[in-house]
């Protein structure tokens, strides 16, 4: 008759305790890290002194909880992609930065970019330019600290990647998922962040909601290039997430979540901070709006984008 021996449980809740220690301090790690790098990027490149003095007290969210929050997401899931991550580095290095400044930084001020006439701050100076600049240097330094905090550069081995991305499906899944992101842009965008009358009014809007044939058609009139434009973020947010799903070494249910965590996180954490260019509201209803789309967005490409690699 077999028995059961248990004298190898004390190893196991060791093992057990000594990773969950681990990941603890790495994300403790990461979190003063980030904050470190956002500070580095403001000493490097400074709000200039007419920005700061129309800078709120307070956002959605104060400053300092804005900060405190800001850290802990781009910890939580820059952590979990460099850990479950293949590449090691300066290629995972790489893979950050780009998965982060892509989403964090550059899809969000392309559309400031695209709006620069909402925001009187930004006329007539290259502050937008210094925008992209301090969000560079912010995801560089944010990166080399988390690869190096996840051992991505030392001699151990990593596990193999279960994903990859093909040109081919990329390219056939990235030609309807732009027009799926437009759809959700242009739904979410009204339904969601054109209810808020102070919203409307900031933008140039009616006071009275409009319905929605006529605010796209109204919309076209006077940018008639906007759907071409956000089906091409459509296509760069896909981009943004190809470091992540080449490499993955999870399963799809677990790179389903983190896409669509960071899809809907990375972009909007920047809305929490007290906003000289916005009130508060009207950050709170983008921070809902992009969160809720580009969220269920990051889901649907990390269904239909990677693919499996096979094992034999």
């Amino acid at each position: 008759m077999k028995t059961i021996s248990l004298k190898s449980t004390p190893i196991i809740n060791t093992h057990s305790f000594k990773s969950a220690l681990s990941l603890l301090l790495q994300w403790l790690g990461a979190f003063i890290a980030f904050i470190l790098s956002m500070i580095a990027a403001n000493i490097i490149s400074p709000l200039p002194q007419f920005i700061m003095e129309k800078m709120p007290e307070t956002g959605f969210m104060s400053g300092s909880a804005a900060m405190l929050l800001s850290g802990a997401v781009n910890a939580t899931i820059l952590i979990w992609a460099a850990r479950r991550s293949s590449l090691k580095g300066f290629a995972l290095a790489g893979g950050l930065f780009v998965f982060s400044y892509l989403a964090q930084i550059f899809q969000t001020q392309i559309e400031t970019s695209y709006f620069v006439s909402a925001f009187p701050l930004l006329h007539g100076n290259f502050e937008v330019y210094r925008l992209f600049l301090r969000g560079a240097i912010t995801s560089a330094i944010f990166a080399l600290l988390v690869t190096l905090l996840t051992g991505g550069f030392s001699r151990k081995p990593r596990a193999a990647t279960n994903f990859t991305v093909h040109a081919g499906r990329f390219l056939k899944a990235g030609a309807w998922l732009g027009a799926v992101y437009l759809v959700l842009y242009l739904l979410f965008g009204y339904y969601v962040a054109w209810q808020s009358q102070e919203l409307r009014l900031f933008y140039g809007g009616p006071a009275a909601l409009n319905s929605f044939a006529d605010q796209i058609l109204t919309t076209l009139m006077s940018k008639p290039e906007m759907p071409f434009f956000q089906y091409a973020r459509g296509i760069l947010w896909i981009v943004c997430l190809i470091p992540l799903f080449k490499g993955f070494t999870g399963g799809r249910v677990e790179l389903l979540m983190l896409s669509g965590l960071a899809l809907a996180l990375l972009p909007t954490m920047q809305l929490a901070f007290p906003n000289p260019l916005m009130p508060a509201g009207i950050s709170l209803s983008h921070f809902w709006e992009t969160s809720l789309s580009t969220g269920l967005f990051g889901a649907l490409c990390a269904w239909f984008v990677p693919t499996r690699v096979a094992t034999e």
